[in-house]
């Protein structure tokens, strides 16, 4: 229903008067500023990807001979074990937030930069089980074996089920993590200079380690050591280039 001036003036022969549109610059949106800020997403990255590197070096060293001496010591280290495991499961949540502010500065609306968060965070899911099992449950379960002799046969089972879990989980983890770097370098390598460099050694990052993995079938420790090196140096790469603000 139309007013009643509208009513008058169609009867009169003229048409009714339009609303007025706002002028352009009134419709104009700073798109840029409804996005989180990288800069703090890119330190955190920075940080983080230290603390990995921190957290990789201080891993407990696993050097028994016998399953009793593999019992003491996964028991002796169960404090170490259960901050570095910790630890990384930490970073892992703390990563996949700041990657998700690359992505939305990239553009959720690009296929690299949603699958890239994807593939990374379902990476991220299976290194975390493959810590909580390697750092939590398995000295958990060395310590309530380690002075029962006569059940470590028990122990032993238990050790070889979760040895053969772990021993899927971060692989097929970290080929996710290659997976996500791979899609976002896509994305990021139709920029200059410094995120043109970034996309390439993603692309040159994820190759390697995939081949790596596939190679070795994820069965060789100094592999997936490497992997976790590489990933979190394009981690680094990445929190400069948002640090700096080039994206």
């Amino acid at each position: 229903m139309g007013t009643r001036a509208e009513d008058a003036a169609i009867g009169h022969g003229r048409a009714p008067s339009m609303p007025s549109s706002p002028a352009p610059s009134e419709m104009t949106v700073n798109i840029d500023n409804t996005l989180p800020a990288g800069r703090p997403a890119g330190i955190a990255l920075l940080v983080l990807a230290a603390a990995s590197l921190g957290l990789l070096a201080n891993h407990p060293a696993a050097a028994n001979s016998t399953f009793a001496d593999v019992l003491r010591g996964e028991a002796a280290s169960r404090g170490v074990d259960a901050l570095v495991h910790g630890g990384f499961i930490a970073v892992l949540g703390a990563q996949l937030v700041c990657l998700a502010v690359l992505s939305m500065r990239i553009g959720p609306q690009r296929i690299a930069s949603l699958s890239g968060w994807l593939l990374t965070a379902i990476g991220a899911a299976f290194l975390m089980l493959s810590m909580l099992l390697d750092g939590l449950v398995t000295p958990a379960i060395a310590a309530r074996f380690v002075d029962v002799v006569e059940r470590q046969g028990e122990a032993r089972t238990l050790f070889v089920l979760l040895g053969t879990v772990i021993g899927f989980l971060m692989p097929i983890g970290l080929l996710f993590q290659a997976a996500g770097m791979a899609s976002w370098s896509a994305a990021l390598v139709r920029g200059d200079g410094l995120l043109h460099g970034t996309g390439l050694f993603g692309f040159a990052a994820a190759a390697l380690v995939i081949v790596g993995i596939a190679a070795t079938a994820g069965r060789v420790a100094h592999v997936l050591i490497g992997a976790i090196v590489v990933v979190a140096a394009w981690y680094a790469l990445v929190g400069l280039a948002l640090t700096l603000r080039r994206l």
